[in-house]
């Protein structure tokens, strides 16, 4: 039995903070707590970002890993879990950055005999299907689904990582400005750029 499980003190379990101070003691088993108590954020945004399942899990990954080599030097100057989400965001536009530049090399090499694109979009974990609805409205909801999905999918990554942050996460225009590294101005430009972007995009998609 864990010490904290004999602890009356902290019978309803360890602290984030009691479990920080032992996975950067080297603490397997407390970090693995701390990834199970963030992962579910952590892998909204970086789906959010890239829209594509298998790459989503490769980037999650990379985070944790990244989280786990640099836990020991984590001070705590920010809350842990904008710091893992600082690294989300950064790894996830790397992610698009080196996609971006392979999909242009390999353009260069293969525009002439012509080729298809993947399917990117992906869909969202665990998407609810609302209660009870007639054929034809769902039938509708799922097309809007599909035509956001797509537009989404091509609007730049670094305005879908605002729009997640925004419009999914709830988050201020300075937390946002802090996790993606740049000015209030520049968050409020892109965003409002990246919603006329996709409202055009769906009307299109729908006309």
């Amino acid at each position: 039995m864990l010490a904290w499980m004999r602890n009356p003190e902290s019978a309803a379990g360890p602290t984030e903070t009691m479990l920080l101070d032992r996975a950067r003691a080297g603490d397997r088993e407390a970090f693995d707590r701390l990834v199970a108590d963030h992962l579910p954020r952590v892998w909204g945004i970086v789906w959010r970002i890239l829209r594509h399942r298998e790459d989503t899990e490769d980037v999650v990954q990379d985070v944790f890993l990244a989280a786990y080599q640099g836990i020991g030097s984590f001070r705590g100057d920010a809350r842990l879990a904008t710091w893992l989400q600082r690294i989300a965001v950064t790894r996830s536009l790397n992610h698009l950055d080196r996609a971006a530049e392979k999909i242009r090399r390999a353009s260069r090499s293969i525009e002439a005999a012509g080729g298809g694109s993947d399917d990117t979009a992906g869909d969202p974990p665990e998407m609810p299907a609302a209660p009870g609805p007639s054929p034809l409205q769902s039938l509708e909801a799922a097309d809007l689904r599909r035509r956001l999905a797509d537009c989404l999918s091509r609007l730049p990554g670094a305005w879908r990582a605002i729009l997640a942050l925004r419009d999914a996460e709830e988050r201020s225009y300075e937390e946002i400005a802090a996790l993606v590294g740049i000015t209030m101005g520049t968050v409020r430009s892109r965003l409002a750029r990246a919603r006329i972007a996709l409202r055009r995009c769906i009307e299109g998609e729908a006309a």
